[in-house]
């Protein structure tokens, strides 16, 4: 008799293990059919405007999305993952809201990740030469924490580009808000020293915050993209290294995190 109850209580917690792991797959996999709202729309394989893309897609084509990354929707079209701008599908207003919660909720834990982890670890101060694999760093649409050396504020950007230096953009609309009041409120050209921590290095820099360009996130309050230089880095319109940008890096040299 006691075989008999031990045997039923192992099979009851299997089953409630089983039961558990379904529904935290469900979960996990939860996807929403969404609709191209225009013909010849970019089907790209990352969710940037910049580089290729796997094919087109026309009006009416279903798409399945299964996540939100900035300005564009992860999505699986006849087999194929990639990304499609989030303007150009039409989703219920409870798919939106969901996959925008999920997308906030994701940054918004690695801002805390990022805090927690700076709370407990010295850091040593890096130089970055950017010409000599240091554009290799800071990977495209990679999240990272940057510091103002003159304030002590920090924020949390994304990556867009990395060509002469590193274009970048704040993720939130709170990010901006928090950038914007190094400079007093108004953004300037004046380079500022800058800390820029990602995966447990930081590097110094200098931020030249004019927002200008692309931007692959519309709800952060800025209108594009700004500057952050290295070592070595170059400026786009004369493709010449910045005196005052290495001048700024030199005192973020100096600086800890």
């Amino acid at each position: 008799m006691h075989v008999q109850n031990l045997r039923r209580m192992a099979l009851l917690t299997a089953l409630v293990i089983l039961l558990t792991s379904c529904a935290f797959t469900a979960e996990a996999a939860k996807t929403y059919t969404g609709t191209i709202t225009k013909d010849k729309i970019f089907f790209r394989p990352r969710p940037s405007t910049s580089g290729g893309y796997i094919s087109r897609l026309m009006k009416d084509d279903k798409v399945t999305v299964t996540e939100m990354e900035g300005d564009f929707y992860k999505v699986k079209y006849n087999g194929k993952t990639g990304y499609v701008m989030c303007k150009f599908v039409k989703l219920s207003s409870s798919a939106v809201a969901a996959l925008k919660k999920t997308y906030q909720a994701k940054a918004a834990k690695a801002t805390a990740t990022a805090a927690k982890t700076t709370a407990k670890t010295t850091y040593v101060t890096r130089e970055l030469k950017w010409f000599s694999g240091g554009r290799k760093a800071i990977p495209r649409n990679a999240v990272f924490t940057i510091k103002d050396v003159k304030t002590g504020k920090t924020w949390t950007c994304k990556a867009m580009y990395g060509t002469n230096h590193l274009d970048a953009e704040p993720l939130t609309k709170a990010d901006t808000k928090k950038m914007k009041a190094v400079y007093g409120g108004r953004i300037n050209y004046k380079r500022r020293p800058v800390l820029i921590l990602y995966k447990d290095k930081v590097y110094a820099g200098s931020m030249y915050g004019v927002p200008h360009g692309d931007q692959t996130i519309t709800d952060n309050d800025f209108d594009g993209q700004f500057c952050i230089h290295f070592t070595g880095s170059k400026t786009h319109g004369s493709n010449k290294v910045d005196a005052d940008h290495q001048a700024a890096i030199k005192v973020a040299l100096k600086a800890t995190w």
